[in-house]
């Protein structure tokens, strides 16, 4: 084995970074929670690559006023190490991919699915590193690097998930990429969207590979279901957390607050998963599940968050607000800044809709948080009285400080036509069985509704009647 001084003399063209001893016992301690140790070392091999590259990165003249970024951070890059290898930077608009290796084998680069085929993670350029960790002896190579379109049009290996290229047709010196970014900057990969996965159908496999074993299922279940998966970061947490043997994270979040256990039963989706599942206009309309006029990948953007604030901020506009808030909730899963501003919103707004959607929207990036809020749906079918049409319960839940929980209850129709049934009455009664709040549909009534506050640990039953055709579900707050 080649020594440092060796390696660079012989490959002269390439980047070689020494490895401090400091470095190595910071990345040991930073990676203590995996499964078992081929996780542990992946993401301790993965973390020495990727803050070695960052420091040289950082103490470059020439790329200074670019803005550096690990994504997603770091602390949510634990639990990717846990299943696949790779880590992504991105240095003003360039994405880089970095694919470290232990192995001197430089004969093919080889990059996960994951990486090239997950929107959002699909990288500009792919960098193979080696990684050469003796106990005296530590450096790292990056011995050569190639594009998002090349790496397609190389060899797809569907057993073991993964593109390769061969080492001669890479790259070797990273100075030609320093131009080339500037000069012929790489047109954005294109990168087919994966389908959504149902909260129903992400808790079955989260059930399926959350078990504890010594190797990473991501080989177990169809590609697109895993990357649909490993895409959401709640839901990648919560495959890490169940790997760890702790207590899935699902479960710790439906204590807090106790009104989520209220759907826990199948066949309750988000407005956006129940919008893809059926033609619903009046429930599009009403909430907004169509386009907001962002491209699909403009979500991920970190700076996307600061804007919205800034928005939101300068308008006085309940039509500008209401999607800015919507988007926010969408795009700042985590975010510090996101999270504090929704809640200084909901302490200093009056306005009950705008309150609603913030608490909605912290409910998004923000799960336990104690000020957020939930909406779900539920079709409920009464049979030949609606000519085997359905109808959409919608349930908001959105806690109101000391003041407890408001409760909004919608009723839509989830069949091409907008208008409800008449005379579909929506009803809710008391822990004891008796009516407080009632109304009924008419002629031409796009939809029903009623509200309600309550108390921690109250419980209320809603209920929808067509003629003889009814159907109920008990809540507790």
């Amino acid at each position: 084995m080649l020594n440092l001084e060796q390696v660079i003399s012989t490959y002269p063209k390439q980047l070689h970074l020494e490895i401090s001893p400091q470095a190595q016992v910071e990345a040991w301690q930073k990676v203590q929670d995996y499964s078992n140790p081929v996780a542990r070392w992946n993401a301790y091999v993965n973390y020495l690559c990727l803050q070695t590259l960052v420091d040289w990165l950082k103490a470059k003249p020439n790329l200074q006023e670019e803005t550096l970024l690990v994504l997603p951070e770091l602390k949510n890059l634990l639990s990717i190490w846990e299943v696949v290898n790779g880590c992504v930077l991105e240095l003003g608009k360039t994405r880089l991919v970095l694919i470290p290796s232990e192995t001197d084998d430089t004969e093919q680069l080889t990059v996960p699915f994951e990486w090239v085929d997950i929107p959002g993670w699909a990288g500009d350029y792919y960098l193979g590193v080696q990684m050469h960790l003796e106990d005296d002896d530590c450096w790292l190579r990056v011995w050569g690097f190639t594009t998002h379109r090349l790496l397609k049009e190389g060899t797809k290996d569907y057993l073991r998930r993964s593109y390769s290229l061969a080492g001669k047709d890479l790259i070797e010196s990273l100075n030609v990429m320093w131009v080339s970014r500037k000069l012929c900057p790489e047109e954005e990969p294109v990168v087919e969207p994966l389908p959504k996965l149902s909260t129903h159908q992400a808790e079955e496999l989260l059930a399926q590979l959350g078990k504890i074993t010594l190797y990473s299922p991501r080989l177990e279940v169809p590609f697109t279901q895993w990357g649909a998966l490993l895409a959401n970061q709640e839901w990648r947490e919560q495959l890490y957390q169940r790997r760890l043997g702790k207590v899935p994270l699902i479960k710790e979040q439906m204590s807090l607050p106790s009104w989520f256990k209220n759907f826990l039963e199948a066949g309750w989706y988000t407005v956006e998963e129940m919008g893809e599942m059926l033609s619903t206009p009046a429930l599009n309309l009403a909430y907004g599940t169509g386009s907001n006029g962002f491209r699909e990948d403009s979500l991920n953007i970190p700076q996307a968050v600061p804007t919205l604030i800034e928005l939101l901020q300068a308008s006085s506009s309940r039509q500008t607000s209401l999607p800015a808030l919507k988007l926010l909730g969408q795009v700042g899963y985590g975010n510090l800044d996101a999270i504090a501003f929704l809640s200084r919103w909901l302490q200093t707004t009056k306005d009950l809709e705008l309150r609603r959607q913030a608490a909605l929207s912290l409910g998004q990036i923000a799960t336990t948080h104690p000020q957020a809020g939930m909406r779900r749906v539920k079709l409920i079918d009464l049979g030949v009285l609606l000519d085997s049409k359905q109808v959409a319960l919608v349930v908001t839940f959105t806690p109101q400080g000391n003041q407890g929980t408001n409760v909004h209850l919608r009723v839509h129709s989830a069949s091409e036509h907008t208008y409800l049934p008449p005379n579909l009455q929506l009803i809710v009664l008391n822990d004891q069985g008796q009516t407080f709040l009632q109304t009924q549909s008419r002629s031409a009534d796009n939809w029903i509704q009623l509200e309600l506050n309550g108390e921690e640990g109250d419980g209320f039953i809603v209920k929808l009647v067509l003629g003889e055709a009814s159907f109920s579900k008990e809540f507790v707050l």
